[in-house]
């Protein structure tokens, strides 16, 4: 049976409804799709992209001080060297000690040096000054250095201080230790003769270092000092600054003079108690009667005995060197004695 024209009116309008409805769907999801890109579009798009440059303000580091390093042509740097150590003779052997010049060996020089020789001596003690007679001691050097030439004999100047004006003192024998002659071996080293108060001394610590510091002071460096003291009896110890003298000196040669001692006794008492201050202890030995000093004692019978003995005990102790008071006034028992000694302390 035919339909009827409502029913196609009817079936149109669906129809249209349809349409319609379908082509609004298709543009919503062509608008989704512009809104949101396929993933293979998103990773095309950002491949693309620019690479953002980031500016990062400089933080302030800490600042560590750097050495710096300066050219040696520019910068000289003053590299101090320790000075270099002094090197001073010391004695070894036998030695005289000369007193008043005009009267040893006539005052000769060249004479005085031979009968040295001719002893086996090493060394000569030379007076050049006192407190009381001021210096004295250019005639006589001028005679026996250059007679020591080529001998290996050496010269030590030595001065009687009274240490009343202790600075002056020293400078006197100091200038005696730069002594010069054409061509003359130089003066080897200084004797200081400083003794008691017996002697007229102003014997006292605050002196004796006076003395001491000033002689180095102004001596050459290479001269060594040898401090001539009394030998340590009962009564100076403890009075006489024996400790203030030995720290000072080079080598400590006590005046071990016995007179009605024993010497061997006076010798190993000097050796003894010197050894505690570690100096090279050297004895000078009483070559002369005793009874110039002290007329009331009794002549010594054996002199050559007397001083044979000083030697040997010397000897015995350890010393390196001895010496006799004085070349005048030893007799010939007494050279005999010293000569015979050469053979125990050889140069």
């Amino acid at each position: 049976m035919p339909s009827r024209p409502s029913d196609r009116f009817l079936a149109v309008l669906i129809l249209g409804v349809l349409v319609v409805g379908l082509v609004a769907a298709r543009g919503s999801d062509a608008t989704r799709a512009a809104a949101d890109p396929p993933a293979t579009t998103s990773l095309r798009l950002t491949s693309q992209v620019a690479p953002q440059v980031v500016t990062v303000a400089p933080t302030k580091a800490p600042v560590r001080k750097q050495k710096v390093v300066r050219s040696a042509a520019v910068t000289k740097r003053v590299v101090r060297r320790p000075a270099a150590p002094v090197v001073r003779w010391l004695p070894s052997g036998t030695g005289m000690w000369l007193h008043e010049f005009d009267r040893t060996q006539g005052g000769n020089g060249r004479a005085i040096v031979q009968r040295a020789r001719a002893a086996g001596l090493t060394h000569l003690f030379v007076q050049t000054g006192s407190s009381r007679m001021g210096p004295i001691g250019s005639p006589a050097l001028r005679q026996i250095l250059p007679a020591t030439r080529g001998t290996g004999i050496r010269v030590i100047a030595w001065d009687f201080a009274n240490l009343h004006n202790p600075e002056a003192d020293a400078r006197r024998l100091a200038m005696a230790a730069r002594f010069r002659c054409g061509g003359c071996p130089r003066i080897a080293a200084v004797a200081p003769d400083i003794e008691t108060a017996a002697e007229g001394t102003r014997i006292n610590g605050s002196n004796v270092i006076r003395y001491y510091n000033e002689l180095r002071h102004w001596l050459p460096r290479d001269v060594s000092v040898l401090a001539t003291v009394p030998w340590p009896s009962e009564v100076r110890r403890g009075h006489y600054p024996y400790a203030s003298t030995a720290r000072r000196a080079d080598a400590i040669l006590p005046m071990a003079y016995w007179y009605n001692r024993s010497p061997a006794a006076v010798t190993a008492q000097s050796m003894a108690y010197f050894r505690k201050f570690h100096k090279p202890v050297m004895p000078v030995g009483q070559g002369y009667d005793g009874r110039l000093d002290a007329p009331y004692l009794a002549p010594d019978p054996h002199p050559y005995l007397s001083v044979r003995s000083f030697l040997l005990t010397a000897k015995q102790w350890g010393a390196r060197s001895v010496s006799l008071w004085s070349w005048q006034t030893t007799g010939n028992p007494q050279w005999r004695a010293l000569i015979k000694a050469r053979s125990l302390y050889r140069g």
